[in-house]
This record gives structure tokens, C-alpha cells and sequence, in this order.
């Protein structure tokens, strides 16, 4: 019997990395995309209801600042190297694709030292390990988001498979031999670590840190890095400002409500994956259609969420004590504040993709630095003069505020004709 070889997982042997072109290929990307954030989402999920059931209140706040600044270093390296090299006009070649990978793991050796060494001198464990790990961490989401992009899509899938059976052992023997969840975290990093800088030698990426930009190409990429700090990035910014000026467990009495909100996060996150595609497709001529469409998307999506966002806000106390062990007592009290927050953030964010859709970048990035300062602020205030109950409805208030600036700007944008850019 004879088999054929397998071909190399990853980007083509060619001078050049084509996209993949057609609407199938769109479709099928989009639900490897959803599929890889699924698996995520569910590794992470595993590893937060764990930390929380068993860490103290102050611990947890140490493990949702970690987890915090991994999310803010991702999300950095993706806007100013990522997403750089996604855009090329006719698709990036092998040799773009190595230098970025180069660029991200600089970054994130810078930031993983910061991480790490501010972990040591406060004696934060969950910080040290985070700082460790983020250079492979970093290398990994470079490896999934190229794959997804412009490469071999099923390389993203198998590496998070890998790493979600990684993660399912560590919470496995966790049960059944009584490991200490900061043991659960340590897998969770470091495989999700390994897993990143193996894939990328398997597939001849350069993982060796450098920057290799002209000036001109650095202070783009700084450009959108200061960008996505005061819009998107301004979240896990304000969780770190809260941590230092309200403490460590205020930031666990909130990591303990959002955990019980696992499941509402990831159906949120699921439907944002989608929202945009269906507003490109759908592209209505007028501006009177396109409110139509997109008031449709909110009414679903809420209508989706809502029943889910009950069902968390009304948990029975011993459904809470078996998620969260003796923490459930510092989060039950968030849980409606929360919920505010949980129905609002779907209608801001279809407005948001609204602007995306219509092109119109620089009222979204207008909205977006008035936003996130004020969403900084607004949070550490809440902390420090109420605690987690303030910091909670203050969140529960800017996800108002934010509903507001986003559609009342969109309201304007979909009675004009044309695109907006």
C-alpha cells in the first residue's frame, strides 16, 4: 500500500504567500477563526474558574492582572507587527512574515521583562510567570494569526488543540491529585509558551528577537500601538491603574464576577467575530437601510444574550460556592452591575463595526480616545472610593456611556450617502 506525503503544514514554499481568494475560502477562514477562538476560550475559561475556586481574594487579583497585561501585550503586538504584516497588498512573503515574527517576540521580550521583574520586586508569582512566559506566548498568537490569515489554517487549529489537552491534564490532575492552582496557571503559560516557539521553528519562522524597521516604518508601528492603548487597550490599562491605587483585591473581587461571566464572555465573543462580516455582506445603499440592518443585529444579539445574562445574575448561592468556592460572597454583589454591562457592551459594539464597515477610522478613533481615558479614570475612582461595588458600576456606567458615543455617532454617519471615511 502506498500513501502519499503529507505536505507541510504552514505557508507555501514560494517567494510569495498568496491570499486565498473567493468567498468559500472567506467562509471556511471565518469558521476555522470562530473554531480557534472557541478552543481558546474554553482553555482559558478552565484555567480562571480554577484559580478562582481555590486562590484567596488578593491572589485572584493577582491572577487577573496577569492575565490582564497577557491580553494588553497581545493585543499590542497584534496592532503594531500583526496586523502590519496581514495587510501587505499582495500578500506578504516568507521573509516579511519571519521579520515580524522577529518584531513580536522583541516586544514581547521587552514586556515580559517589565512583567517579570515588577513581579519579583512586589512579589507577585502570577506576574513573574506571566512576564516569563509572554515571548512564547507572544510567538504563538503571531504563529495563529498568520496561519488563519495567510497560511495553513489548520496549523492555528492544532496548536490550540494541543494546548487546551495541555490545560485539560493540568486541571485534570488538579482534581485529582490536589495540585495548587498557581500549578494549573504554570502549565497553562509555559505550554501555551513551548507550543508557540515549537510551531514557529516547525514552520522556519525566526523567533530570534530584533526589530529590523527604518525609522519611518517604527513610528508607524508606534502610531498604532499608542492607538490601540487609548481605545482598546485603555481596559487592561484601567484594571492595572486599579490594582495599584485600589489593590489587588478589588481586582479579584471583579476577576471573580467576570469568571462566573465565562460563558456570557464567550458567546459575546463568538457574535463579535461575526458582526462585521454580516455588515460588510449585507451593505445596505442608504443610510436609512443600514440602521435598519444594524438595529436588527442589536435586537438579535441582545435577544441571544439576555436569557444566558439572567440565568448568571440569578445563580443560586450553591451553584456560586461550587464555581468560586469562598470568593463567591466578594462577587455575588457585581453580578447585576455586571449583567448591565454584559447587554450594553453588544449594541456599542455593533455601532462600533458600523464605523468599521463604513470606513469611517477617524471617528472611531476620535470616539475611542475620548473613551479610554475616561474609562481609565472613571474605573480607579470607582475603586478607590467604593471598591469593587464602584469599580463594578463604574463599568457598568461607561458601557452606557460608550452605547451612547458610539450610536449617536453612527446615527449621524448612516443618514449620510456614500462612504465615510
Amino acid at each position: 500500500m502506498t500513501t502519499r506525503a503529507a505536505s507541510r503544514p504552514g505557508p507555501p514554499a514560494g517567494n510569495e504567500i498568496t491570499r486565498a481568494g473567493g468567498r468559500r475560502a472567506f467562509v471556511r477562514r471565518t469558521v476555522v477563526a470562530l473554531s480557534v477562538n472557541g478552543l481558546s476560550s474554553v482553555g482559558n475559561l478552565m484555567v480562571s474558574v480554577s484559580v478562582a475556586r481555590g486562590e484567596s481574594l488578593s491572589r485572584l487579583g493577582q491572577f487577573a492582572l496577569a492575565f490582564s497585561i497577557y491580553v494588553l501585550v497581545i493585543g499590542l503586538v497584534r496592532t503594531a507587527v500583526t496586523e502590519a504584516v496581514l495587510a501587505a497588498r499582495t500578500g506578504p512573503a516568507r521573509h516579511e512574515i519571519t521579520r515580524g515574527a522577529r518584531r513580536a517576540g522583541a516586544v514581547a521580550v521587552l514586556a515580559g521583562l517589565l512583567t517579570a521583574g515588577t513581579g519579583v520586586v512586589v512579589g507577585a508569582d502570577y506576574l513573574t510567570v506571566t512576564g516569563l512566559a509572554l515571548p512564547g506566548l507572544v510567538v504563538y498568537d503571531y504563529v495563529k494569526a498568520i496561519s488563519i490569515g495567510v497560511g495553513g489554517a489548520r496549523v492555528a487549529l492544532a496548536q490550540e488543540g494541543v494546548w487546551l489537552g495541555c490545560t485539560a491534564l493540568a486541571v485534570g490532575a488538579a482534581v485529582v491529585a490536589s495540585v495548587p492552582p498557581f500549578m494549573i496557571f504554570v502549565c497553562w503559560a509555559f505550554s501555551g509558551a513551548v507550543i508557540g516557539v515549537v510551531v514557529a521553528l516547525r514552520l522556519r519562522y525566526d523567533v530570534v528577537p530584533g526589530w529590523g524597521l527604518d525609522r519611518r516604518g517604527t513610528r508607524v508601528a508606534a502610531s498604532f500601538a499608542a492607538q490601540f492603548l487609548v481605545t482598546t487597550g485603555s481596559a487592561q490599562l484601567a484594571l492595572s491603574a486599579l490594582a495599584a491605587t485600589a489593590g489587588v483585591a478589588v481586582v479579584g473581587a471583579l476577576g471573580a464576577a467576570r469568571t462566573v461571566f465565562g460563558p456570557v464572555t464567550l458567546l459575546m465573543t463568538t457574535l463579535s467575530s461575526l458582526i462585521v462580516p454580516y455588515l460588510a455582506q449585507t451593505r445596505p445603499e442608504t443610510g436609512r437601510a443600514r440602521l435598519r440592518v444594524a438595529g436588527s443585529v442589536v435586537a438579535l444579539t441582545v435577544g441571544v444574550m439576555l436569557p444566558l445574562v439572567l440565568m448568571v445574575c440569578l445563580l443560586p448561592d450553591d451553584i456560586g460556592r461550587a464555581v468560586l468556592g469562598d470568593n463567591w460572597h466578594a462577587a455575588r454583589p457585581l453580578l447585576p452591575l455586571l449583567s448591565v454591562e454584559a447587554l450594553l457592551a453588544p449594541i456599542a459594539l455593533v455601532a462600533f463595526a458600523g464605523h468599521r464597515v463604513a470606513h469611517a477610522g477617524g471617528r472611531a478613533l476620535a470616539i475611542g480616545v475620548v473613551l479610554g481615558p475616561l474609562r481609565i479614570a472613571t474605573i480607579v475612582a470607582g475603586g478607590v472610593l467604593f471598591g469593587a461595588g464602584g469599580a463594578a458600576g463604574a463599568l457598568a456606567v461607561l458601557a452606557l456611556v460608550s452605547a451612547v458615543c458610539w450610536w449617536s455617532s453612527y446615527l449621524r454617519l448612516g443618514g449620510r450617502k456614500g462612504v465615510v471615511r
